[in-house]
């Protein structure tokens, strides 16, 4: 069998727009939009994109389209394989196969260094061909298709870089049976992409991918403060009424607001929390906060406003507040207030988590093989505090919403926004880290969360639809470093 790639004109354009594949095979857009799409690309950037019939012989098989932009700053958009169809009537006879190596040959011949191409992760039979072609996962997920990658010179080895950022290198991700990491990114350009790779169950062969669920930790608390805020944008909370009335066992001189304890400046202890086996009885706010838990009981340690002081005590404080002054757990006002607004699908104070939600549930270090096989995770009854579990894609979506609201309102008024975004001791707002960076060019917020098992780091601009969100199922003190960096890094790299 002789492949060749044919040019497309009038000779032989319907047969072409002819061509179609299985109706099991709903991946592949058909050939007239392809050549519409092709059109409206060489009008803006004529010469790129580059249509072809995929002749067997003499015989008319199937169409391709390539990206071809060798002056193309960034080497990952030089070189695509955008369309790549064989006709029903040629699949199964190695035509496929076949075709793959002459346009490889093509991108060879005229200087490619790398090729890529991107398909729906559930076609299979598409994935094979690719994967016997020598394309492998880059762990990008973008406009929900998955990207390969295949090197023309050298080894074929992938480049494992986002954004600039060698992941995998920094957290040190090695095999199938690790640890894993999935990133989300919403860039300057408007573009989102999601990043996955290693385990999400360390010791089993457990890929991650965009959906699967993390802890968030600490970023817990924003969550928190945005369900409140949006009960305090609808009139039903005071945010700066003394709420000591409402906890009194626990404040024993007043007054306490909610700004107060959401800035850390309350003065309470109790940093943090190391949770509980996922099979621990469940505790209530009250036990947790008069150290029948594992953690002392709260008590205010420091003057009143005088300090910022990390206090995971007093967050878990104003949950308990809220949710006597509401009526509603924070689990259900989240989802009320928060997820069904966003279109969050995967996001809520699970605490426990639910059953049908373990099955793409990632385990944190080795608590599978430490404490439970079926639940390597804890138990968190501190929700706001530390009983946030999400997705880096989720992760973003609150961020850009909390960004436009910051901007111009919206899910939250842009007074009750900026009121959230706005410092109030040593650059934390309310449950916020803000901070300015290249001379007031850009002014970013975020936070981090650390659970057992599980890293996360989160930043958003509150001047750009900007947002970047990284899960990780490891905790040690140099991934927690090379977290904070790869978000940095990775925002930095997706602004310019």
């Amino acid at each position: 069998m002789h492949i060749t790639l044919k040019t497309i004109d009038d000779t032989n354009r319907e047969a072409v727009l002819a061509l179609s594949v299985r109706e099991d095979q709903p991946f592949v857009a058909s050939n007239k939009v392809s050549l519409r799409q092709y059109e409206e690309a060489e009008a803006e950037a004529p010469g790129v994109a580059r249509p072809f019939a995929i002749y067997a012989d003499d015989t008319l098989v199937g169409f391709c389209m390539f990206v071809f932009d060798p002056e193309e700053e960034d080497p990952d958009d030089r070189y695509w394989l955008w369309r790549f169809m064989i006709d029903q009537r040629y699949q199964g006879k190695g035509c496929g196969q076949a075709a793959l190596a002459e346009i490889i040959r093509y991108f060879k011949d005229n200087g490619a260094d790398r090729l890529y191409l991107s398909t729906e992760p559930e076609n299979e039979l598409g994935l094979h061909v690719y994967h016997k072609a020598g394309f492998r996962e880059t762990g990008i997920i973008s406009d929900d298709e998955a990207v390969l990658m295949r090197m023309l010179k050298g080894p074929n080895k992938l480049v494992k870089e986002f954004y600039g950022v060698d992941v995998d290198k920094r957290l040190k991700i090695k095999g199938k049976k690790g640890y894993g990491v999935s990133i989300a990114v919403h860039d300057g350009d408007g573009d989102f992409l999601t990043y996955c790779s290693g385990s999400g169950r360390y010791g089993q062969d457990f890929p991650v991918n965009p959906d699967m669920l993390f802890q968030a930790g600490s970023v817990s608390k924003p969550a928190f403060a945005m369900t409140l805020l949006r009960y305090v944008d609808k009139g039903l909370i005071d945010l700066d009424a003394d709420i000591s009335g409402v906890v009194p066992e626990f404040v024993k001189k007043g007054p306490v607001t909610f700004p107060a304890l959401l800035s850390h400046t309350a003065g309470y202890n109790l940093h943090g929390f190391p949770g509980y086996p996922a099979a621990q009885e469940p505790l209530s706010l009250e036990d947790v906060l008069s150290g029948k838990g594992n953690t002392p009981k709260l008590r205010r340690i420091l003057p009143y406003g005088k300090q910022h002081s990390y206090s995971g005590g007093g967050i878990t404080l104003a949950q308990l507040a809220f949710e006597r002054i509401t009526g509603t757990t924070l689990r259900e006002a989240f989802q009320k207030e928060v997820a069904e607004p966003l279109g969050l699908k995967r996001t809520g104070f699970f605490q426990p988590l639910d059953e049908e939600l373990v099955s793409n549930a990632a385990f944190g270090f080795r608590l599978a093989q430490k404490e439970d096989p079926a639940h390597g995770y804890h138990y968190y009854p501190e929700h706001a505090a530390a009983g946030l579990w999400t997705t880096p894609t989720e992760l973003v979506k609150i961020g850009l919403a909390l960004s436009r609201s910051y901007r111009r309102g919206g899910f939250l008024k842009k007074k009750t926004a900026r009121r959230m975004m706005t410092p109030v001791l040593d650059g934390y707002g309310l449950c916020l880290d803000v901070w300015e960076s290249e001379a007031r060019k850009d002014s970013v917020a975020g936070h981090g969360g650390e659970n057992w098992g599980f890293l996360t780091s989160w930043v958003f601009s509150r001047k750009k639809d900007i947002c970047v969100a990284v899960m990780y199922n490891n905790v040690t003190e140099a991934a927690d470093e090379a977290m904070d960096d790869i978000a940095c890094e990775i925002y930095k790299n997706a602004k310019e």
